[in-house]
């Protein structure tokens, strides 16, 4: 099996695989906004995850670092001859399992959450 060995500054981090049939994913992200904390600070993260199953979707998380600076070396090695380590986060979707119409109660459930947290916005905005 293919697999993903992650070091920083030359120490192993984490080597992220999946049997069969899945994803793995690393993903180095640089972040400045203009009306947030990271205008001044920009975040620089790092994300070694990925997803096994096709009715269960369970997610895979190997590493997460928010503490990634400046001269950092980071390697990815893609390598067949290692065993992945086990992963330090598993979760499954919230969806697994369900069938279409209780998928689609949870979809309508998170879509008025989220007109109700515009509604208070617009009327905290004066606009109702």
């Amino acid at each position: 099996m293919l697999c993903f060995r992650l070091l920083r500054n030359g120490r192993h981090v984490a080597t992220a695989g999946v049997s069969g049939f899945g994803v793995v994913s690393t993903i180095l992200t640089w972040v400045r906004r203009p009306d947030d904390e990271t205008r001044d600070n920009p975040e620089v993260d790092l994300h070694l995850g990925g997803s096994v199953g096709r009715e269960y979707r369970e997610h895979l998380k190997w590493c997460y670092a928010k503490d990634i600076r400046a001269g950092d070396v980071l390697t990815v090695e893609v390598r067949e001859d290692l065993e992945p380590d086990p992963p330090r986060e598993r979760r499954l979707d919230e969806e697994a399992g369900l069938d279409d119409v209780a998928r689609l109660q949870l979809r309508k459930k998170a879509l008025e959450a989220q007109l109700a947290d515009l509604n208070e916005e617009l009327a905290e905005r004066g606009a109702a």
